[in-house]
């Protein structure tokens, strides 16, 4: 059976000005709002969530979900993972070719794992898979 995000245990979800930020139990999904640069600045809010939501021992899986078309400096990507020391893999879902094509550019910027999928449901199983490999390294 396919993990969907409906069956996740929900922990919170804030909808902010740059987009909306929903936490499941070890599990990040953001969808950035159509038009937005996110910076560094402009995601320090959400990224105070995050550690706030997640602490800093369990693994975390960041699904960037992306549905609508957005920009960012992927350069700096490097500080906000550093802020996670629990960050274990990210993922990217769209249907989108050129974004598909960009995920695979971020590789370069993030020494984790990446997986790109074309729908929800295969990102979340994916992150589960990738959870469980963390907790059996622990």
């Amino acid at each position: 059976m396919k993990a969907s995000p409906e069956r996740q245990t929900l922990v919170e979800e804030h909808n902010l000005d740059i987009g909306k930020f929903t936490f499941y139990q070890n599990i990040l999904v953001t969808e950035f709002k159509e038009g937005i640069h996110v910076t560094f600045e402009n995601a320090a809010f959400p990224i105070q969530l995050a550690q706030m939501a997640f602490g800093t021992e369990n693994p975390i899986v960041y699904i960037s979900h992306r549905t609508n078309s957005y920009s960012c400096d992927p350069v700096r990507y490097r500080e906000v993972v550093d802020l996670f020391p629990n960050f274990t893999a990210f993922a990217v879902v769209t249907k989108n070719r050129r974004r598909r094509m960009l995920a695979k550019l971020e590789r370069f910027f993030i020494k984790k794992p990446i997986g790109i999928f074309n729908n929800m449901e295969d990102a979340i199983e994916w992150a589960h898979e990738q959870i469980e490999k963390q907790y059996a390294l622990v």
